[in-house]
């Protein structure tokens, strides 16, 4: 077995369903941040959420009009803006947010999208992993 360190995980489904991002594998553990990005459904909002082994870290509902919701080096949640990040400071940059996970065997990473199916969604769970 071998550590790891970047991508642990990532998911792009559109649909109004959970969605598991990454789980760590048995005898590893991980240290990782969360990076997203959703776009709401131009015809209907669209509702996020992303949960750390069961616990809700981020959520947001009524994502409009194809708005963008995303992670940024200052919060987990920025936006919604009515166009993309910029990129212009920290709360319009999109990266991964500043909160750190420790997690071990089997402890999962999801997003749940409700109402209406996204424009886009891509979620990535980044950082490292280790034996144990």
């Amino acid at each position: 077995m071998s550590n790891k360190i970047g991508v642990l995980g990532q998911a792009s489904t559109l649909t109004a369903a959970t969605t598991a991002v990454y789980t760590v594998p048995s005898a590893k553990a991980a240290k990782c941040k969360i990076f997203y990005i959703v776009q709401g459904n131009s015809d209907a909002s669209t509702d996020f959420k992303i949960t750390v082994n069961g616990i809700v870290v981020a959520d947001h509902t009524n994502i409009t009009a194809s708005n963008f919701l995303f992670s940024s080096p200052n919060a987990m949640k920025e936006g919604p803006l009515a166009a993309l990040p910029t990129g212009v400071d920290g709360d319009t940059t999109g990266a991964p947010a500043p909160s750190e996970y420790y997690l071990s065997a089997a402890d999962i990473v999801s997003y749940t999208l409700a109402g209406s199916n996204a424009l886009v969604c891509s979620v990535q769970v980044v950082g490292t992993e280790i034996d144990v």
